[in-house]
């Protein structure tokens, strides 16, 4: 066994291949069975993906709020002071 674990070897040649692929694909099925319960690994992407999307939506929206008072700030007049 290799230092470190549980390490397959280095895969050569079609044969190798397919048993990577073959290993891959049932690893995917076996986290898709997991979480059939929300719906699946798909589901669980899509929705990763709207979070991030809202998130980036969030902060796009603060950027233009900071950029709004920075103009503000720039054009105000320089001899006026706040009461």
């Amino acid at each position: 066994m290799p230092p470190g674990g549980n390490v397959p070897p280095v895969a050569t040649g079609a044969h190798s291949v397919r048993d990577m692929l073959d290993r891959i694909l049932a690893s995917y099925e076996e986290i898709d069975r997991r979480f059939a319960a929300a719906g699946g690994v798909g589901s669980l992407l899509n929705l990763y993906e709207q979070v991030r999307r809202e998130a980036l939506l969030k902060m796009d929206y603060e950027l233009r709020k900071v950029h709004n008072l920075k103009l503000a700030f720039e054009t105000r007049p320089t001899g006026s002071s706040a009461k």
